[in-house]
């Protein structure tokens, strides 16, 4: 059974209250000509949204709010250590493709891995998993009353399950990037591509190619 069906579908009632609440904007999609209406891999928000101030706790428990999203773009990516398949392959591709996106932009360019899961993901096991891809990302979690604001002002969804075993169960969530912009504010995002008979996850390439288009929109 879920455990969080109430709070998920809270925050799923609460993402589509904030969208309409939210002023008019244009998703502008980079395609290989221009830009379009619609893409398959990318969104950027014209304009930008706000990021709501947020309050979690990183990996070397330290303080992780806001003001850490400034002065760099940031991929934000919501996960969980214990996760099969999704969130190792995400995070083995950001750091595969990390030193050219270092490259891309004038700014630095931070990869945040967002866990849902706080009662397993201490920050021991977040130190640990992150040691494990790229010691230079970093990860933040916090109390789901702290998370599930954040995470629907992302634009983004996560539901955990009870399972026969209190300590081996399985968090679903979105496999989608934010991205902060230097300002803050959130500036688009990077969807997967559902491809048969794979795993939906954002492909390196791809993510890559949106990147060095995304950063050159104001």
């Amino acid at each position: 059974m879920l455990i969080l069906v109430a709070a998920l579908l809270a925050a799923i009632v609460g993402f589509w209250a904030y969208q309409q609440s939210q002023p008019a904007t244009s998703e502008v999609a980079i395609t290989a000509t221009g830009y379009g209406h619609q893409s398959d891999t990318l969104v950027v928000y014209q304009p930008q949204r706000q990021l709501e101030p947020f309050h979690l706790t990183d990996h070397q428990q330290q303080p992780f709010d806001n003001q850490r999203l400034v002065g760099n773009w940031s991929l934000i990516f919501l996960g969980y250590t214990f996760c099969p398949d999704i969130c190792p392959m995400t995070l083995a591709m950001l750091n595969g493709i990390y030193p050219k996106l270092q490259q891309a932009s004038e700014l630095p360019v931070q990869v945040v891995f967002v866990s849902a899961d706080p009662q397993r993901d201490t920050t021991e096991k977040l130190n640990a998993y992150l040691n494990y891809f790229n010691p230079s990302f970093v990860a933040a979690t916090g109390p789901h009353p702290d998370l599930f604001p954040l995470t629907r002002n992302l634009g983004l969804a996560y539901a955990l399950y009870d399972g026969a075993d209190q300590d081996n169960y399985l968090v679903d969530h979105s496999a989608s990037i934010v991205l902060i912009n230097p300002n803050g504010h959130i500036h688009g995002v990077f969807k997967p591509v559902a491809v048969p008979g794979e795993i939906p996850t954002v492909k390196a390439s791809q993510l890559l190619s949106d990147f060095q288009r995304a950063i050159t929109l104001p």
